[in-house]
């Protein structure tokens, strides 16, 4: 096995630990509920884009629908998405972030960039530049791996 295989073997196994350690950590540093990786993508969704139908979150999240719609459930029971009905077509909802969310997404994100800042003024030089570089090459590896899905499920 090369290192090569190794790091990436090891790289790919501390992806979900890290992102539930990091939202975890943020969580009880600023004691919000709480929410779940799902939760914040489809927040951070509706933050960014605006009401959306909850196909379009589908889509854009590359989740089922039936997870979705348990999801946007559990949102809407709990304040943090509102469901409205389309002027245009009453059949048709759009789902909005709630000013509640808006708060705790935005607390989420100054927490959570306090929280890495924190621990990369613990590196060395070292590591910090390591850190650096690495960042545009995680970047590029997101940007890939979502082109390889949207090409996939748009022509698969």
């Amino acid at each position: 096995m090369t290192e090569t295989t190794s790091s990436a073997r090891e790289f790919a196994q501390l992806l979900g630990p890290l992102r539930r350690a990091v939202l975890k950590t943020t969580r009880q540093a600023a004691g919000l509920p709480d929410l779940s990786e799902p939760q914040i993508e489809v927040l951070r969704l509706l933050s960014n884009e605006g009401p959306a139908a909850p196909s379009h979150i589908a889509a854009a999240l590359q989740m089922a629908t039936s997870t979705l719609s348990n999801l946007l459930k559990a949102m809407t029971d709990t304040g943090l998405i509102e469901r409205t009905r389309r002027a245009d077509d009453q059949r048709r909802v759009d789902v909005a972030i709630s000013s509640l969310a808006r708060e705790l997404l935005d607390t989420y994100d100054v927490t959570s960039l306090r929280t890495i800042e924190n621990f990369l003024a613990d590196l060395d030089d070292h590591e910090r530049a390591a850190f650096e570089a690495a960042v545009p090459i995680l970047r590029r590896m997101c940007a890939t791996f979502a082109d390889t899905t949207e090409h996939a499920t748009t022509h698969g």
